[in-house]
Order: structure tokens, then sequence, then C-alpha cells
């Protein structure tokens, strides 16, 4: 049953972290939330110095009350612990330009966050300091490390942005949002450090100089302060020369030891220590792989089809399973690239198809083949709830996929191929040989599959993503030849094929099933069926349909 996890849970559970991922993110939302309002206040400096004082006294109240305090410093130890945890857990460092980025700039952000919280908070707690531009400012200003306070800054608002958009860029419902979205991400920082040197040329004009608009530090505090921050630094880059350490015993013990596993790709095989996803193992090998997200069990585009050694793999994680549950994956063959570790060797198949990467062969040419067989046009139409505007064209594609999965797995149950005939029209084509009762029966069964499959589908993408999908379904038989154009997928051409769009395109708008004569004959009965015989076109034959129930009425 395509029922989905996700859409049946409460809304309030849907925020409740779960797994290193969730709390990963929830944790660095956290301090991006903190970073954004940090920015917003320099940016008000365009406006006024006491504008800016008091918007900083707003979220100095906010952030060191007891529970914005429990809440910023459990999410920097979660965030920073769990990013260390991960680089530890990379097999390789094969990835994406922008994921590498987002990571090395993760990396670089506790050096600005350290000495930042050195000389507020700390210097708060410790010496009482208020942390007021009247005396952040000056300081910085005096002694020419404005420019490298605000620069970095940089890397925690970009890493920010990155991981945002690895979040949540594939559930964008409205094409206008990136464009927003890129526009607040540019505009931010450009008006916080605008801001920042306004306010201080303005404390700078003062009659009173620095010295009246700042509380002096004297020259022992600045040196405890510095040694701190000193000390601060030297504790986390011990951390990261853990990581590395870690990391390089690792793979000596690897190789050491001969521990690898073999996996196997359609037309290519690799091998890669223990330990390593399939993601990891395709990166690494040059292996053409969508991941949208960026390999954190997000977006599901990794997913591979075990066709072997599932012995070899590892139950799935709590976030493979609930991303396996949102796309309602009817087997258990459908893993997720990013999160499978094989302990063993095992063979895999791409679910969905991505351009050939470099050293990987083409499949051979399909050769023509003219066979009998029952079709079944399974015609798909994406439009906005109850009447709304229309889907945006990440929805219009992620609902089609969704369909398309309902459509290939009742074609695999009944031992039929899918061909695409165009994105929202597909073709389920089941030889028939001599039995042509036996494969309409199969046919008819996947159909029922569809329709009722859809039908949870339907109410899954409205409650999720606001959007409605129709499907509309279409049975005709005869002779058609299946082959190759190229190295392109298999193509489907054919008498047929021309009849099977008459039958869909003469049939009412809300006709869901219809089916043409000739697959009607061989048993099926007549009663109850009204049937058309529209004109031909031109020198087409006419084609006779009927709207029928997809559980037919059969002969005593």
């Amino acid at each position: 049953m395509l029922t989905s996890t996700f859409s049946n849970t409460a809304p309030w559970q849907r925020l409740v972290p779960r797994g290193r991922r969730d709390l990963r993110l929830a944790s660095g939302l956290v301090l991006f939330t903190y970073l954004t309002l940090h920015l917003a206040c320099h940016a008000l400096g365009l406006v006024s110095l006491g504008l800016a004082e008091r918007a900083l006294r707003v979220t100095v109240l906010v952030w060191h009350s007891v529970p914005g305090t429990v809440l910023l410093c459990a999410a920097v130890a979660v965030h920073v612990s769990l990013a260390l945890v991960a680089v530890y857990d990379r097999r390789t460092l094969r990835m994406p330009p922008l994921q590498a980025l987002r990571i090395a700039l993760g990396l670089s952000m506790p050096f600005a966050l350290i000495g930042h919280f050195i000389v507020t908070r700390y210097a708060f707690e410790r010496y009482g300091l208020a942390g007021e531009y009247g005396r952040v400012v000056p300081g910085l200003w005096s002694k020419g490390t404005s420019g490298v306070a605000l620069a970095l800054l940089a890397p925690g608002w970009i890493h920010g942005c990155l991981g945002l958009r690895f979040a949540f860029g594939h559930r964008i419902t409205s094409s206008r949002v990136p464009f927003l979205a890129f526009g607040a991400a540019l505009l931010l920082p450009v008006l916080a450090a605008v801001g920042f040197v306004t306010m201080a040329r303005e404390l700078e004009s003062r009659p009173q100089g620095y010295e009246a608009t700042s509380v002096a530090v004297d020259s022992r505090r600045d040196a405890s302060l510095a040694e701190t921050r000193e000390h601060a630094l030297l504790v986390y880059g011990g951390f990261i020369f853990l990581i590395v350490v870690g990391r390089t015993w690792r793979r000596v013990v690897e190789r050491r030891r001969k521990s690898v596993v073999w996996i196997r790709y359609p037309g290519r095989t690799v091998s890669v220590p223990r330990g390593w996803t399939v993601l990891e193992a395709s990166r690494s090998f040059g292996i053409a792989h969508q991941a949208m997200c960026g390999g954190r069990a997000r977006c599901t585009t990794c997913r591979v089809r075990v066709v072997e050694g599932a012995s070899h793999c590892p139950a799935p994680n709590d976030d493979e399973q609930r991303a396996l549950d949102r796309i309602a994956a009817s087997s258990e063959s459908i893993r997720l690239a990013c999160q499978l570790r094989p302990v063993g060797d095992i063979e895999v198949e791409p679910v969905l198809s991505s351009a050939l990467g470099h050293g990987e062969a083409a499949p051979p040419p399909l050769r023509p083949t003219e066979i009998e067989a029952m079709l079944l046009l399974v015609d798909v139409r994406v439009d906005g709830a109850s009447g709304g505007s229309p889907p945006s064209a990440h929805d219009t594609i992620y609902a089609l996929g969704r369909c398309l999965h309902i459509a290939e797995a009742a074609a695999a149950d009944a031992g039929a191929k899918v061909h695409r005939h165009s994105p929202t029209r597909w073709i389920l084509v089941l030889a028939s040989g001599a039995d042509r009762a036996a494969a309409r029966d199969r046919v008819l069964a996947a159909a029922r599959r569809i329709e009722r499959d859809a039908a949870h589908l339907r109410a899954s993408l409205a409650d999720d993503l606001g959007v409605r999908i129709h499907t509309a379904l279409a049975l005709h038989a005869g002779r058609v030849v299946r082959g190759a154009i190229g190295v392109g997928a298999p193509v489907l051409v054919g008498e047929a094929v021309d009849d099977l769009e008459r039958v869909r395109g003469g049939a009412l708008a809300d006709a869901p099933f219809v089916v043409s004569r000739s697959a009607a004959a061989d048993g099926w009965a007549d009663v109850g069926l009204a049937w058309n015989a529209p004109a031909g076109d031109g020198d087409a034959p006419a084609v006779t349909w009927a709207a029928a129930p997809l559980e037919p009425a059969r002969p005593p």
C-alpha cells in the first residue's frame, strides 16, 4: 500500500529531531538564526547607532537568558561534534565542489566564532563587560581589525546558506523562492558590513572620541582574553588533528587487512574498503550517480536497486528508512546509495538514470523486435490543489517521479516493460503471444494496482506539496516494434501505438479507464459497455473504444 509515514505523522512530530542528520540540521538552524540576527543588528547601523544598540539589547536579552544560553551552547556543541564525526565517517573526500566548499567553510567557522565568543559573552560573564556596539566597535576599529572580524563571519554565513540549499532546495514549491533567497543571502552581509563601518565612523566623529564611548579594558584583562582565545583555538585545532590522524590510521589498517568489498554496477565492477557507502564508491571511481541533497538521505535521488547480495546489506538506519517510507518504496531491494554500506560483495543498479561518467561503458544497443502485445497507456496530469496556482517545476517533476515509480512497480509484478512515451505518458507493454486473455488479465491487474496506489499518492501529495495528480488509463492490443535509437532508452513504434493514442484522445475527459474493442476480445463480456466508433484520422482506420470499470463483468 502506497502510504507515507511522513504524511501520517502529526505536524508537531515532524519538528522533533530524529537521528544525527536531524540533530545537525536543527542545531544548524539555531546557529544560522543567531548569525542572521547578529548581521541584522549590524545592518541597522545604517539607520542609526541608537537603533542598532536597541536591536542588539533585544537579541542579547534573548540569547543571554537561561533558555537562550542552553539552546545556543547545545547547538554549538551538537553541530560541531556531529560535523567532525561526519567528516571522520566519510571514506572518500571526493565530492561535488559545492559540498566540499560547505564542509571546508564549516570547519573554519569555529575559528571565527571562538574569537567572537571570547570578546563578547565570555568577557561579559568574566569581567562584566557589556556586549554593546559602543565598546566592541571602537576596539576593533582602532586596532584595524574590523575588516578581519567582518570577513570571519563570511564562512559561517556561506556555510549556513549552502546547508539550507542542500536541506530544503529540493522541496521549494515556488520558482521565485530561490531568487529571493539569493538576494537576501547576498544583501544581508553587505548591509551588515556597511552598517558596521557607519557606526564606527559615527563614534569616531563624536567629540569625546573612542575613550568616552567605550569601556576601557586594562592590559591584564586584554592579555587574559587573548590567552583564553588561544587556548580555545588550540583545543578545536586538536580535535581536527585527531580527525585527520584517525582517518589516516583507519586507511592504513584497512589496507593491511585488505578488507574490501566488490560493488558491481551495470557495465562496471569496483572494489572499495568495507565501510564505504555505494555513493562514495560511485564518486571515487567517476561513476555518474545523482544525489541532489549531497548524500544526506533527504532527496532519495541516489536510490539503487540491490540486484544481488541483499544479505550483505545492513538494515536501513532511521534516516534511510524514513526517506524510503516517504517515497513509498515497495521493495526491500530499493536502498539509498548514500546510506548503504555493504559488508560483502553486492550488485546494484541506479534507479534514476544519469549521464555516463568517465570510464563507464555504454549499454549495448537494443535490437528491434516485433511482438504482439497488450498495451496500457498511463496518462498523468499534475495541477495545483483546489484550483490554486500551477505547481512549481520541481514539484511537478517530483510528483511525476512518484507516479512513474507506481507504474514501474505494477509493471514489474505483471512482467511488463515500461516505455516513456512522453514526460507525462508511459506505456506498459506485455507480450501476449497466443494467450491474449491471460496477458490482458495481468495488465488489468497492473491497471487496478496503479489506480489504487495513485489514489493513496493523490492524498499524500495534496497534503505534503499542495499538488493534485489525475491519472487516466487506456488499454489496447496490437503489434508493435520495440527497439532503440542510438544509445538512448528503448522506444516503441507501430500502428498499435498510434491507435492507443486515438483511444485515449477520443475518450471523455472524465473517463479514468477506457478499453479498445481489440483488447476486449477473447472472453471479455460486452455487457454494459457503450462502444464508440469515432471516425478515422485521414487514412488511419477507426478505433472502437468504450469506457469501462477496472473490474469488468465476466460472462457466466
